[in-house]
């Protein structure tokens, strides 16, 4: 079980993607940040209303970073029917083929679950992957990789097709999710154990490093929680008082 800590912009490199710029640019470029900001925290509200705790056991650790357009392309790849000339060029066992079928049906579905306003005019939505090798489907893909919910969705399913792609046939338990716990915010949980598990010699470990996950996952997913809430309401408060102020803000 790997837990992978991302900071992926800086207010040092806020400062300098503005550096030199005049002030009449440099002001509307910032609202308009803030505004995506406070609009992507409305759909990552959406999105944590539930905890999903993973244990599995892997060969290694990639250091490979998520490139959206890379990880989209190499889903798209995929092939959805019979097709098998894909896998036997990358010599990908038969016995995963299902599951790499199963990682392009969840871009798609993944792909349906987006607003149509993407896709402008809705009459030109479809429900076909656009493709990131055809020169006419690229302001789709472009428009669909700047959706912050469908980027979510994407490293997920990218982080699955990349433990498939490190699947080692001598260790064929590997990979394997042995454990995992889904917490709602209702107060449902729901633990899952793999047979496997129970077959393994160092059961009793895996267990308690999925506990001790499952502790840890809580107490971020909460405090997450706890920030997000605090900061929409300073965000509430502050429009208030914005709008009781008189027009020369006096």
């Amino acid at each position: 079980m790997a837990i992978k800590t991302r900071n992926t912009h800086s207010e040092n490199d806020l400062a300098a993607s503005h550096d030199g710029l005049p002030p009449e640019i440099v002001v509307p470029e910032l609202q308009k940040q803030y505004t995506n900001f406070v609009q992507s925290l409305g759909q990552v509200l959406t999105d944590i209303t539930a905890l999903e705790v993973s244990t599995m056991v892997v060969s290694h650790i990639s250091a490979s970073k998520f490139i959206p357009e890379e990880a989209y392309r190499d889903i798209y790849e995929i092939p959805e029917n019979g097709d098998t000339q894909y896998f036997r060029d990358r010599q990908i066992p038969e016995s995963l083929y299902p599951q790499y079928r199963a990682i392009r049906r969840k871009l798609l579905a993944a792909y349906q679950r987006i607003p149509l306003s993407l896709d402008q005019p809705t009459s030109n939505w479809t429900e076909t992957l656009p493709n990131p090798n055809n020169p006419n489907d690229t302001p789709r893909v472009q428009s669909l990789l700047s959706d912050s919910r469908f980027l979510r969705g994407l490293r997920k399913i990218s982080e699955i097709k990349t433990s498939l792609d490190q699947y080692d046939e001598s260790f064929p338990l590997n990979h394997l999710i042995y454990a995992q716990t889904v917490m709602q915010l209702d107060g449902d949980i729901l633990h899952r154990y793999h047979q496997g598990l129970l077959e393994q010699e160092n059961r009793e470990l895996l267990i308690k490093i999925h506990q001790e996950g499952v502790i840890s996952g809580e107490k971020q997913w909460r405090g997450v929680i706890g920030f997000m809430v605090d900061f929409v309401q300073m965000l509430l408060r502050k429009q208030a008082n914005s709008a009781s102020l008189p027009p020369n803000g006096r």
